[in-house]
């Protein structure tokens, strides 16, 4: 069917040439232009996109009405229209760029602090123990009115008996339930966020994101242009 086309194109635009000769030099212009049309709309047809449109790897041309992105650098297309790429760590939806996320899991029960050495663990708390108090007399014949005559008594002060409570600082990661979850976040306990997302994002710290604002606006967006070549020059129709 391609070569019956072909064919049929070749014998048209022949007697088209026969016919202009007569007309003016702007009419030739424009008959060459219609036929170049022609000839790019028959190679998009029954050519393969990636062999027309590109050439190792790189974009040659790119057409709106063919569904192309024809934005012009530093824009992407969303819906239709051209917005400004948003930065590193961050996505476009339309005029407002959301921070990326990485879902590392649920957290798990956070677990109790550990007593310190010498105190005892009591359920959710820790006593220290209580020390002091004891006494000792001894007499030495010196008389002494506000220290028992001659006859003197020395007590040890009593020290200890605080009480603090296993969930004082926070908890400790992991918790009771293992696994690698090192983050105390929110009273719970998380895995590690990586490298390149190494925030937890607020109030949903099972995500992690680059840090700084959720979010920020990037402008309107804009109409396209029609056509762009070589991935940089957009023309053709569009808004500033």
């Amino acid at each position: 069917m391609s070569s019956f086309f072909a064919c049929q194109t070749s014998e048209w635009v022949r007697s088209l040439l026969t016919v202009a000769d007569p007309l003016k030099y702007d009419v030739k212009i424009m008959l060459w232009f219609l036929i170049g049309i022609i000839a790019i709309l028959f190679l998009y047809s029954f050519v393969s996109r990636e062999h027309f449109l590109s050439a190792f790897g790189y974009e040659l041309l790119n057409v709106s009405v063919f569904g192309d992105d024809t934005c012009k650098p530093g824009e992407e297309n969303d819906a239709g229209l051209c917005y400004t790429k948003c930065k590193a760590g961050y996505h476009g939806v339309g005029p407002v760029c959301w921070a990326d996320t990485t879902n590392i899991g649920i957290g798990t029960v956070i677990g109790l602090e550990n007593c310190p050495d010498g105190w005892f663990t009591e359920g959710l708390t820790c006593r220290e123990p209580i020390t002091g108090g004891g006494c000792n007399t001894h007499c030495d014949g010196n008389w002494s009115w506000s220290d028992g005559g001659f006859c003197h008594t020395h007590c040890d002060p009593i020290v200890g008996g605080r009480v603090t409570g296993r969930l004082d600082h926070g908890g400790v990661c992991p918790g009771p339930q293992g696994g690698d979850k090192p983050d105390r976040v929110d009273g719970m306990c998380y895995g590690k966020c990586p490298a390149e997302k190494p925030v937890h994002l607020p109030g949903m710290p099972y995500l992690c994101y680059i840090g700084g604002d959720l979010s920020y606006t990037r402008g309107v967006g804009k109409v396209p242009n029609m056509v762009r070549v070589a991935g940089k020059y957009a023309f053709l129709g569009g808004t500033d």
